[in-house]
């Protein structure tokens, strides 16, 4: 309870400073002014200012930039497709800037498997940004060539102040909501895996569990198994990845739920947590695909 209690008043912090910060941003036409020599390469790439200075400030905090995006898309700066695919572009930088020590830790621990997760982790978030910004570019081309109707930008009427009365209940409850579940699909994932000896043996079932809540925990016992001789490079990769893709689902409810629902109108937190799944699920089968094949040479 304590730590629901906790987790819930740096919600409600991150999120009212956030709006804040965001509304002051965007009032203050920041983004035209900071990317200013940047303007005209942004609007030959179809990407607007505003998303530009939100990944930018994305790779200290990516709530940072969703909060800037949050207020464009309130003013009318940006529609509500370009604002769900800027959103989803945000976790990059920030995870670019963390990979190195990931893949060290990696390499560290598990060796030649360590580098192939960590490989398929950056491949993963890479292909997820420009998969978004494919879609970010084609919505804004869309909106400069259409000269025959009319554009209408959402503007949502309410200030700051209701703002916040308006979206904070509804992050408590997804917060609230994710912070139970996720606790229990991690314990059943767990189980579900510690049981089974198929076409990987028992200890690489274990990696997975691991691999879904604690990734330094499962490099360990990766590379424990491969050093004992119970699994080889494909099976521990297969493990790895794996657990890592089940755990990004819990990962998503966990980090993004109350987010989205505190900074966004609820129809569009919905599509951003869709969008979201929609587009690294095809990615997480893509890496077991591969990982997969690996176990059949």
């Amino acid at each position: 309870m304590n730590g629901l209690l906790k987790g819930e008043i740096t919600l409600t912090v991150d999120i009212i400073l956030g709006l804040i910060l965001g509304e002051i941003i965007i009032s203050l036409k920041l983004p035209d002014i900071l990317l200013k020599r940047l303007i005209p390469f942004l609007e030959r790439m179809n990407i607007p200012s505003v998303t530009g200075l939100a990944i930018a400030l994305s790779t200290a905090s990516s709530r940072a930039g969703a909060a800037v995006i949050s207020s464009a898309l309130e003013n009318g700066k940006i529609t509500e497709r370009s604002a769900i695919w800027s959103v989803l572009m945000l976790p990059f930088p920030s995870y670019l800037r963390r990979w190195p020590s990931t893949f060290l830790l990696s390499l560290s621990m598990a060796g030649n498997a360590g580098i192939f997760f960590a490989l398929s982790l950056i491949f993963r978030s890479t292909a997820r940004f420009f998969i978004a910004l494919f879609f970010l570019r084609r919505e804004n081309h869309e909106l400069s060539t259409n000269e025959h109707h009319e554009i209408n930008f959402p503007r949502y009427s309410f200030k700051i102040a209701s703002k916040i009365f308006k979206t904070l209940p509804v992050a408590w409850v997804f917060f609230a909501l994710s912070y139970s579940l996720v606790p229990v699909l991690n314990d059943f994932f767990k189980n579900f895996f510690s049981g089974h000896d198929t076409f990987i043996p028992l200890s690489g079932w274990a990696v997975s569990a691991g691999s879904i809540s604690h990734v330094s925990a499962a490099l360990a016992l990766a590379g424990g198994s491969m050093s004992s001789g119970e699994l080889n490079t494909a099976q521990a990769v297969f493990a790895l990845i794996l657990g890592s893709g089940l755990g990004t689902a819990t990962r998503i409810l966990r980090q993004n739920a109350g987010y989205y629902f505190g900074l966004f109108p609820s129809g569009t937190a919905c599509k951003m947590m869709i969008m979201n799944f929609a587009t690294i699920i095809p990615l997480i089968m893509l890496n077991l695909i591969f990982a997969g094949l690996a176990l059949l040479l």
